[in-house]
């Protein structure tokens, strides 16, 4: 069934190749503002990732899993549109559909039970200004994630101890792919600002029987680039939330917080980075107590140093070992920690093809194994 899975995986994927072998946004109308007619001024853009994936954990705490057969690591599809107005202001719209292939197309013991075929990843509009910065409206990704988590969210098993996506749901909570936000960016010199009014959304049903909501929030941040090579960022995110048991109607609000600050260095073929976050009444305590339902303090850091050799020969472009990890940990409202380390390789082809091994050892409460993975990708 893995071999089957993945043959179909890579003729789909061989077949895409030849037509957006770029390996960028394929662009399907170019704006050319020297025409004038309406269509001249828009400019359309489709790109995406395609993503088969082995996890293979050590021991039995996943056992039997979907994830040690061949599954669907976060295959994506991308729409994106610019329409120019007046000046320098144009109307921007973005989506960004998941597709989970094995579940798709009904692959059984390659996708978690109830999965969804689709997802909305993102659904955003908004204005765009050179002079006056960038108002979007809708589920897009967070300002954390912007300044903070996306600096050291490029290896393929990560986002373990950073804050977005390791609350309830981070659609739901701000931290991550945002639902409902308003988020502007702008720069200044050497420095890119953000800030985001989270505006409330519906239940958010976990599984237990509880409901979570989220009543609003907001975000600022500072991206200061130093050098064209390093970056420095830090992030606080606050979402007012209620969390209420309706067999008993019970319920509480809390006031989550993250604050987190990270760094990115990219000297010629090396990359380095860091970050690390404190998580307040955000992490789950893992009770269904709606008085307890989130610890009140934890903390997380996530590290990476990698080195990527250019080839250019063979069909290969470039060869990048790395080293990774990262450490989580409560300090109050439940006894949990944990710790990884690993080492990667990753092998970046011709047509847009990449392929990722990375070995993880994990130290955690729970006892959880070490972690095999490989990764297939193809972007266009």
């Amino acid at each position: 069934m893995k071999k089957n899975f993945l043959a179909k995986v890579v003729a789909g994927t061989l077949a895409l190749s030849a037509v957006g072998a770029a390996q960028a946004e394929i662009t399907v109308i170019k704006q050319d503002r020297s025409q004038d007619d309406l269509l001249s001024r828009l400019n359309f853009t489709v790109g995406g990732s395609i993503r088969p994936q082995i996890n293979s954990m050590t021991g039995d705490k996943d056992k039997g899993s979907y994830k040690n057969n061949v599954f669907d690591g976060g295959t994506r599809f991308r729409f994106a549109s610019d329409y120019y107005l007046f000046d320098d202001i144009s109307w921007i719209n973005y989506y960004e559909l998941g597709v989970n292939i094995p579940a798709l197309f009904n692959w059984d013991a390659h996708y978690a039970a109830g999965a969804r075929n689709t997802s909305r990843r993102m659904l955003y509009t908004g204005l765009k200004s050179a002079t006056y910065g960038i108002l979007t409206f809708g589920q897009q990704n967070s300002v954390y994630y912007d300044v903070v988590g996306a600096k050291t969210d490029i290896w393929d098993y990560d986002m373990v101890a950073q804050g977005p996506g390791n609350g309830i749901n981070g659609d739901y909570d701000g931290s991550y792919r945002s639902r409902k936000m308003l988020k502007y960016t702008n720069r200044f010199g050497d420095v890119d600002l953000y800030a985001s009014y989270l505006f409330a959304d519906n239940d958010y049903l976990p599984g237990n029987g509880l409901r979570y909501k989220r009543q609003g929030g907001g975000s600022l941040g500072v991206n200061y680039h130093i050098t064209k090579d390093l970056s420095w960022g830090s992030a606080w995110n606050y979402t007012r939330a209620d969390m209420r048991n309706p067999a008993n109607g019970d319920g509480k609000s809390y006031d989550q917080n993250i604050v987190g600050t990270a760094l990115s260095w990219a000297p010629d073929n090396w990359t380095f980075a860091v970050g690390g976050g404190w998580y307040q009444n955000f992490l789950t305590s893992k009770k269904t107590d709606v008085h307890n339902y989130f610890a009140g303090d934890a903390w997380g850091i996530e590290y990476f140093a990698g080195y990527k050799f250019p080839i250019n020969q063979y069909a290969v472009k470039s060869i990048q070992p790395y080293f990774m990890g990262d450490r989580l940990e409560y300090v109050n409202d439940r006894n949990y920690q944990r710790i990884d380390n690993g080492l990667g390789i990753s092998f970046q082809f011709d047509y847009g093809f990449r392929l990722d091994y990375e070995h993880v050892f994990t130290s955690s409460t729970d006892d959880l194994g070490d972690m095999n993975l490989i990764r297939l990708r193809y972007d266009f």
